[in-house]
């Protein structure tokens, strides 16, 4: 007998790009699946959508309370629903290739001693144009090494048994129960990469506003400390948030017979708005006070500053936050800099 392939999939708010991410699970060529078709509680489409395909085709299953309770809530209660050996996370604007569960369940049957696989995955923009191979891959696997960098993305086949073993998601998690769940697992278990991009990405300009972005910078982090102590390395070591903000007019589309605006010569008022209200900078910042809370400052000076210039008729004020931790060793005589 085959073994059944949970899969979960997460759905808020993806109604243009939730018919493509079910056909993609409807294609593939290993057909001992079901789809947990989790609606976490979004006012467009999608709970339609779900119900009419899971209406099609028994192996979908609806699930969900109608409420928003982030991604962590949402995986770990639609894991607790599986009934397969097998489990994998397909998020609702991405696609599976046809021969990614098979492929990804031959990798595991052959290697009994792993706990989970994941494979390579390529890029693609908005329309689903491929962009190009994972920037995520760069980097090989090893336990200690997702410490600081989450390169077991996508797609990921995990043994039922080990997930739950660990405890499964972490459901007060909102953004990161993926990144937490691979760094538990693996201080447990032997993960292993299958190099064969069987999963497409999408990169999406909208899916999360800088707000949510300083929120899953923190949440990240607080997941990566939690890990460190687990480890016992943190007598000797810890992590420092290293951040870089931006402040960016967007031009508005331009009106029939007008130009578009740019910030520089051709407008120099804009220009001046960016240099005079400059984004959060960590090495003239505050020690003693939250930094997102200082970044959200800035950004409201800027927004102020544009809104009295005129300038939010032409552009739209916009904040872009990369964040990304590091694992320093502590000093013999006092500790390493650590934003809180």
């Amino acid at each position: 007998m085959q073994p059944l392939i949970s899969i979960a999939v997460p759905i808020y708010l993806t109604e243009r790009y939730l018919p493509a991410a079910l056909d993609s699970l409807l294609a593939q060529d290993y057909p001992h699946w079901e789809g947990l078709l989790w609606d976490d509680g979004g006012s467009d489409g999608c709970h339609a959508i779900a119900a009419d395909y899971a209406r099609r085709d028994p192996r979908f299953r609806l699930l969900g309370n109608g409420r928003n309770n982030g991604l962590g809530h949402a995986l770990a209660t639609a894991m607790a629903d599986a009934r397969g050996e097998y489990l994998g996370v397909l998020d609702s604007d991405d696609l599976l290739v046809p021969d990614t569960l098979s492929t990804m369940l031959a990798f595991m049957q052959s290697q009994p001693q792993l706990a989970m696989a994941y494979s390579q995955y390529m890029e693609m923009d908005e329309d689903g144009k491929l962009l190009g191979l994972g920037r995520r891959l760069r980097t090989a696997y090893s336990p200690h090494r997702l410490l600081t960098e989450f390169m077991t993305f996508h797609f990921r086949l995990l043994r039922a048994d080990a997930y739950r073993a660990i405890g499964g998601f972490d459901a007060s998690l909102l953004g990161s129960p993926d990144y937490d769940l691979c760094l538990r697992l693996s201080e447990h278990h032997p993960i292993a990469h299958v190099q064969k991009p069987l999963y497409h990405y999408r990169i999406r300009s909208s899916s999360i506003s800088h707000a949510g972005r300083l929120r899953l910078a923190q949440e990240t982090f607080a997941v990566a400390q939690r890990a460190l102590h687990r480890r016992g390395m943190d007598r000797d070591h810890a992590f420092s948030l290293a951040l870089r903000a931006r402040h960016v007019l967007r031009p508005k589309p331009a009106t029939a017979g007008a130009p578009a605006c740019v910030p520089g010569a051709s407008d120099p008022d804009a220009e001046q708005c960016l240099r005079l209200s400059p984004p959060f900078d960590p090495a003239t910042a505050s020690p003693e006070r939250d930094w997102a809370e200082q970044i959200e400052e800035c950004f409201r000076s800027f927004v102020a500053d544009a809104q009295v210039r005129g300038l939010d008729a032409r552009y739209d004020c916009a904040l872009e936050v990369d964040s990304w931790h590091v694992l320093q060793p502590l000093k013999p005589f006092g500790g390493v800099g650590n934003w809180r």
